[in-house]
C-alpha cells in the first residue's frame, strides 16, 4: 500500500484536471484573450473551460 493520505487516484484526477485547464488557457490565449483571466479560471473549472474556449470565436 502507498502512504500517500487521498487515493493516489484523486492526485491523478486532480492533475488531469489541471492539465485541462492550461490548455484550455493556451487554446483562449491563442484566440486573443488574456492568458492571466484564463489560466486561473481553467484551473479552478477545468472542463467546462476547454469547452467554452473551444467555442468562442477569435478576437479581433
Amino acid at each position: 500500500m502507498s502512504d500517500l493520505p487521498i487515493d493516489p487516484i484523486l492526485y491523478l484526477m486532480l492533475s488531469l484536471h489541471c492539465v485541462i485547464g492550461a490548455i484550455a488557457a493556451m487554446i483562449a490565449q491563442n484566440k486573443g484573450r488574456s492568458l492571466n483571466l484564463w489560466l486561473p479560471l481553467g484551473l479552478v473549472v477545468g472542463t467546462p473551460a476547454l469547452i467554452v474556449a473551444l467555442l468562442m470565436k477569435r478576437q479581433d
